[in-house]
C-alpha cells in the first residue's frame, strides 16, 4: 500500500523483529481491553496485530456499477457475492479462507454473529425490513470460503465511493489503513471523474498508490490499451500498476471451462499482479510498522484527554447512560430481535423443507436449491435419480414420436389401400413409402427398447437406495436445525456476556489502573523493541516514537478513582422468545417406492413384414 522503505529485500532479522513487536503488542492489547475509554483505539491495535499475522489484504474500490463485485467473483471463480445493479454492495466484505464456509457479521458495538453462507444476500443487498435493520448495525462482514487464492490473500469488496468535501470522493480512512494494496476499478470507456482523481491524489498523501483495473474490455472493441494510456496521461504519476480485464468473460470461462475465453478475459494478469504485489514482505513489514507509529499518535491523544474528561466520573455516567438511554437500548433490541427473526424464519423453512415433496422430481428440485441437504451419499443418489428421470423423459418423447409416426402410417395405408391398417400386411399392400415408414417405426422402437433397459437399471438403484438416502436427508435437515439453534444461542450468550462485562466494569471503576499499566508497558517493553530492533524505522521516526511515548507516560492517572457501585438488571433472555423446536416440528421426508417410480407407456412392438 505504501511506497517501499528502501530497495533491499526484507531480511530475516526484520521479519523476526516484526514478530517480536507483535508479541509485545498482544499483552498491551489485553491491558487496554479493560478500559472502554480507549475502546476504538484498542480495536485498531487488535487489527494491527491480526493484520500483521494474516495474509496481505487487498481492497477493491470504485464507483457504483463499475463491476467490483463481479471482478471479485471472477477471481474466486463463483457467483458468491450478490451482483445487482438495483442493490449495490452496502457492506464492506472481507473474503477469507475457511475450511467451513460461513459468515461472521462484526457489528459496530463489537458483537459478532455467525451465519450460514446462504444468508450472504440478507446481509449485503436484501431490502427486507429485517435485513435493513441488521445492516444498520454492521461494521463489516467476514466471509470464509474454501478457495486456494484466499490462502494467500484477503480480498475486500467495498461499498461504492461516496461524494465528499472539496469535490473529492470519500472512502473510509480506517479501512484504507488496514489494507496492503488498493485496486481502483474503472468501467472501460468511462473516464475517471474529477472527484475520483482528487481521491487518487489524496491517497498519495497517505502513502497509497492504487493500482488501476479497467473492467469490461469485452465491450471496448480493442480500445483498452489506448483508454489506459489516456487515463495515465491525466493522473498516471499517482498510480501503481494498470491492467485491463473482463470480469464477465472470466466468470463465463470458469463456468464453461473455456481456456481461450479465460485468456481473453485477462483475469490471470490481474491474479499474477496480485501475487507479485503481496509477495513483497518488506512492504508488509514497513506497512505494519507505520500503522503502529500512527497508532501511538492516536493513543497519545486518547491518554492526554482522559484527565480533562474527568475519566472516572465520565465512566460512571457512560455506564449509567447505557441503561437509562431507552432509545439506544431500543435500537439494540430491534437489532437483536431482527437477528432472532431471521434465525426463526430460516428454522421454519428448514423444518418444512420436505413438506411439499411427494415425488422424485420434487425431491431433486429441493436438493438443487437447499445446499445443506448435500453430502457424497446424497449427491450420488441425486446423480443417478437425475439420469433416471432424464431417460424417462427421453422414453416418453420417443413414445410420442412413435405414436405420431404410427398415425401417419395408418393414414398413408388407408389412403393407398382404402382399408384400415391391420397386421400382418399382405406383400401387395406394402408400397415403398409404407415400407419406409415401417422401417422408421422399428428404429424408434429400438431406441425405446434401449431407453427401457437404462430406465430399469436406474430405477433399481433409485428404489434400492431410497430409504437409506431418505434417512440421511432427514438427518441433514435435523443437523441444520440444530446449527440454527446454536447460532441463535450464541447470540443470546454474547448479549449476556456483554451486560456482565459492563456490570463488572462499573464495579471496578476504582481500579482504573489499566491505563497506568499500559503506560509502563509501553515504556519498558514496547519502546526498546521498537528502537533497538532491525525494524525499518528512520532516525527521525525513532525520535518521534520516544517523544510520543514520553508524552503518554507523562499523564498522571494514579490519583484515587471515583467509585460507586451500580445495580444492574439482568438482560432479557432472547431464547425465551424463540422456542423454535416447539413451534416448528421437522416434517420428515417419507417417500415410498411408488412415489419415486415413474409411469411410462408400454414398449411398442416390432412391426414384422
Amino acid at each position: 500500500m505504501t511506497e517501499p522503505f528502501n530497495e533491499q529485500p526484507t531480511s530475516l532479522d526484520e521479519q523476526t523483529a516484526l514478530q517480536q513487536l507483535i508479541e509485545r503488542l498482544k499483552p498491551l492489547h489485553v491491558i487496554l481491553s479493560q478500559n472502554s475509554y480507549v475502546k476504538d483505539t484498542t480495536t485498531r491495535l487488535k487489527r494491527i496485530i491480526d493484520d500483521a499475522s494474516s495474509q496481505p489484504i487487498v481492497l477493491f474500490i470504485g464507483k457504483e456499477r463499475v463491476g467490483k463485485t463481479t471482478l471479485i467473483n471472477s477471481l474466486i471463480g463463483r457467483n458468491l457475492l450478490e451482483d445487482s445493479n438495483l442493490e449495490p454492495t452496502s457492506t464492506n466484505t472481507f473474503l477469507k479462507y475457511g475450511e467451513q464456509e460461513c459468515i461472521k457479521a462484526v457489528f459496530l458495538d463489537g458483537m459478532v454473529a455467525t451465519f450460514d453462507i446462504s444468508n450472504l444476500k440478507l446481509l449485503t443487498v436484501s431490502n427486507t425490513e429485517s435485513a435493513q435493520i441488521i445492516r444498520e448495525h454492521i461494521d463489516y462482514l467476514e466471509v470464509y470460503i474454501k478457495h486456494d487464492l484466499l490462502k494467500e490473500v484477503t480480498i475486500v469488496d467495498s461499498m461504492a465511493l461516496e461524494a465528499g468535501a472539496n469535490n473529492t470522493a470519500y472512502f473510509s480512512h480506517s479501512l484504507l489503513q488496514r489494507v496492503d494494496e488498493v485496486f481502483w476499478v474503472l468501467r472501460g470507456g468511462s473516464e475517471a471523474t474529477e472527484a475520483e482523481v482528487n481521491l487518487i491524489h489524496k491517497l498519495n498523501t497517505l502513502g497509497i498508490y492504487a493500482h488501476l483495473v479497467v473492467n469490461g474490455i469485452d465491450q471496448m472493441d480493442g480500445t483498452a490499451e489506448s483508454f489506459i494510456e489516456a487515463e495515465k496521461k491525466r493522473y498516471g504519476a499517482h498510480l501503481g500498476e494498470a491492467v485491463a480485464v473482463s470480469a464477465l468473460q472470466a466468470l463465463q470461462a470458469r463456468r464453461t471451462n473455456d481456456t481461450q475465453l479465460l485468456i481473453d478475459s485477462r483475469i490471470t494478469q490481474l491474479s499474477q499482479l496480485m501475487h507479485q504485489l503481496i509477495s513483497n514482505k518488506q512492504k508488509k513489514t514497513r506497512h505494519i510498522t507505520e500503522l503502529f507509529i500512527y497508532w501511538l499518535d492516536r493513543m497519545r491523544k486518547e491518554v492526554e484527554s482522559i484527565p480533562s474528561r474527568e475519566p472516572y466520573i465520565s465512566a460512571f455516567e457512560n455506564v449509567e447512560q447505557y441503561h437509562s438511554n431507552t432509545d439506544f437500548e431500543f435500537t439494540r433490541q430491534q437489532r437483536d430481535f431482527a437477528l432472532i427473526a431471521s434465525y426463526e424464519e430460516e428454522y421454519e423453512n428448514v423444518s418444512k423443507v420436505f413438506k411439499e415433496v411427494q415425488t422424485l422430481y420434487q425431491l431433486l428440485q429441493k436438493l438443487a436449491s437447499d445446499l445443506y441437504l448435500r453430502d457424497s451419499t446424497v449427491e450420488k443418489y441425486e446423480e443417478i435419480a437425475g439420469l433416471y428421470q432424464k431417460n424417462v423423459r427421453d422414453y416418453r418423447k420417443l413414445h410420442v414420436e412413435y405414436t405420431m409416426e404410427f398415425a401417419r402410417l395408418e393414414k398413408q395405408f388407408k389412403k393407398q389401400t382404402g382399408k384400415s391398417l391391420a397386421f400382418p400386411l399382405d406383400e401387395s399392400e406394402i408400397s415403398p413409402l409404407i415400407a419406409e415408414r415401417i422401417d422408421t417405426l422399428n428404429k424408434i422402437q429400438a431406441q425405446c427398447e434401449e431407453k427401457i433397459e437404462l430406465i430399469e437399471k436406474y430405477e433399481q438403484f433409485v428404489c434400492k437406495n431410497l430409504y437409506t438416502v431418505q434417512n440421511r436427508l432427514n438427518e441433514l435437515a435435523a443437523n441444520r436445525l440444530a446449527t440454527i439453534i446454536n447460532q441463535a444461542s450464541e447470540l443470546n450468550l454474547q448479549r449476556k456476556r456483554e451486560r456482565t462485562y459492563i456490570k463488572s466494569y462499573a464495579n471496578k471503576l476504582a481500579e482504573f489502573n489499566c491505563i497506568v499499566e499500559a503506560q509502563s508497558f509501553l515504556k519498558d517493553a514496547v519502546q526498546p523493541c521498537l528502537l533497538d530492533s532491525m525494524l525499518p524505522i528512520t532516525e527521525q521516526e525513532k525520535g518521534h516514537i520516544r517523544n510520543t511515548i514520553e508524552c503518554i507516560t507523562a499523564v498522571d492517572l494514579t490519583h484515587k478513582a471515583l467509585y460507586e457501585r451500580l445495580n444492574f438488571t439482568e438482560p432479557e433472555d432472547l431464547l425465551a422468545q424463540m422456542d423454535f423446536e416447539t413451534k416448528y416440528r421437522l416434517i420428515g421426508l417419507s417417500l415410498t417406492e411408488a412415489d419415486v417410480v415413474s409411469d411410462i407407456p408400454e414398449l411398442p412392438k416390432v412391426i414384422e413384414i
